[in-house]
């Protein structure tokens, strides 16, 4: 059997779905699809109960899955020693981020590169948008990711794209109706806030600030994935990119609609690495891991 088979195999198996396996892998769909049928061709037997709700292992594809899991963990762990006498798939990679993009976009991102890389060690942590530049700047992280705004000498954008903040609400919030929603459409409305500084306080005057100073939360949290859980559950809207809800918007558990104001919606996410300082190979390598990632997502945030 052949590696890239079974990589599409196991990813199938861990998405559940066609569609988002091909996202993940940054592939066609119909090539994840016809890989899966040419394996069950191979074995003689279907692998997947194919459901309303996507793609389910059977008997026979929880059987392989586990003989697969195993058989790659060794070629990797191999792999690994060889790379090891050349220097190669070893090393540490350090990462800020806005806290969002530490529930879906990183785990995802470090779970498919320690596939191929798993002796990396990574440090990923949370930071304000404003605070990520400087500590990319200083060396404190080799890779950070946030709203885009004017940036230090010392940094270059690798890559970058619109994800702008919006309005995020359950399908069944009045404000859902709107295909644009204007700051006073908000002040009324039980607000989830996630922090008591704005993320995009300083790229965004005065309409914003002046929004968010008189602002009076019905629900203060310091966590993203509680502000989410809040949001689906109908207890309020907020503000977050789309880049935070991807899954959620898919499976139309929440809507997002853009602000009506032309400097909001022109703020992107972007990548951030040194402009004057070289990345080890192994950050090098995730940095292209993370540019596919954001791209892809950009596409499937332009069909929702």
């Amino acid at each position: 059997m052949h590696a890239v088979v079974l990589k599409y195999f196991l990813e199938v198996a861990r998405c559940g779905s066609i569609r988002k396996a091909a996202q993940n892998l940054f592939v066609a769909s119909s090539a994840v699809n016809r890989q899966v049928l040419r394996l069950e061709e191979e074995l003689g037997t279907e692998l997947f109960d194919r459901v309303p709700s996507g793609m389910r292992l059977n008997a026979a594809g929880e059987r392989l899955q586990q003989h697969v899991r195993g058989t790659l963990h060794d070629f990797h762990l191999m792999r690994t020693e060889l790379d090891a006498l050349k220097g190669e798939r070893k090393g540490h990679v350090s990462v800020a981020a806005m806290d969002s993009l530490l529930i879906e976009f990183l785990p995802a991102a470090v779970e498919e590169f320690s596939a191929s890389y798993p002796a990396v060690r990574y440090t990923i942590s949370s930071a304000m948008p404003s605070e990520v530049p400087d500590r990319v700047a200083n060396g404190d992280n080799d890779i950070g990711i946030c709203y885009l705004g004017k940036l230090p000498g010392a940094l270059k954008v690798a890559a970058k794209a619109p994800f702008p903040p919006g309005v995020v609400m359950a399908p069944s919030h009045p404000l859902a109706k709107k295909a644009k929603i204007d700051f006073a459409d908000c002040r009324d409305q039980a607000f989830i806030q996630v922090s008591q500084v704005s993320p995009i306080h300083n790229l965004v005057q005065p309409e914003f600030s002046q929004f968010w100073n008189d602002l009076v939360p019905a629900i203060a949290c310091n966590s993203t994935t509680m502000a989410k859980r809040m949001i689906v559950a109908g207890r309020g809207i907020s503000f977050f990119s789309k880049i935070g809800f991807i899954d959620e918007l898919e499976r139309g558990e929440v809507v997002w609609r853009p602000l009506a104001n032309r400097a909001v919606n022109a703020i992107e996410v972007g990548i951030l690495v040194p402009a004057h300082r070289s990345l080890s190979h192994v950050a090098k390598q995730f940095l292209d891991r993370l540019t596919r990632r954001l791209k892809q997502l950009e596409l499937a945030a332009s069909i929702q």
